[in-house]
């Protein structure tokens, strides 16, 4: 953390947002982040009730029922982490350089950096989508590898936000998988 993110958030300021043009193009992208979840869940589970009527439990039904379960538990991950660790955000350190670091148990919107919560969701998503179609992992790869440089590069993260929120996106799938192999007494469906 200390030796990167201040340096790649400087590189970006200086060299991407010496263009008016992409600070208010990256000022007015809207977070969608909530939205996205509860159609995700819904979505999902109702691809599963479907599955489950027609199929009964399998695979794909599995599936749809950890995708179900674990858009929601990464947002509420990443809302607990945001609240507890209390990181002042890039686009907020430009403007209070002094404030870097941990603001611990913080409410205050300023403080909500770390860890992205985009990360942590789509990295769970996506492991999701690795593990029960390998032949997407190329996709699912690119996807997450964009997602991470355009934090980045809007300023929106530092690179440890990004790379945290990875990180515990993998730990919000695993522990949802483990849970919904539980539910269902055997790892078994679980591989393809």
């Amino acid at each position: 953390m200390g030796h990167l993110d201040i340096p790649v958030a400087r590189l970006v300021t200086r060299y991407l947002y010496a263009s008016r043009e992409w600070l208010h193009f990256t000022s007015s992208i809207p977070d969608a982040l909530l939205i996205l979840v509860v159609c995700v869940a819904a979505g999902s589970y109702a691809l599963f009730r479907y599955r489950v009527a027609r199929h009964g439990i399998d695979a794909p039904a599995i599936m749809y029922e950890t995708l179900a379960v674990a858009a929601p538990a990464a947002f509420l991950a990443k809302s607990l982490l945001k609240f507890a660790f209390g990181r002042i955000n890039t686009r907020e350190w430009l403007l209070a350089p002094q404030e870097y670091g941990f603001h611990w148990f913080n409410g205050d919107a300023r403080f909500s950096g770390f860890p992205s919560g985009h990360m942590v969701v789509f990295v769970a998503l996506c492991a999701v989508l690795w593990r029960f179609h390998p032949r997407w992992r190329p996709a699912c790869l690119a996807l997450l590898l964009l997602l991470a440089l355009a934090l980045i590069a809007t300023n929106y993260h530092f690179l440890s936000d990004v790379i945290v929120g990875a990180y515990v996106g993998l730990v919000v799938e695993a522990g949802t998988r483990r849970a919904v192999e539980r539910a269902y007494r055997g790892p078994s469906l679980m591989k393809r």
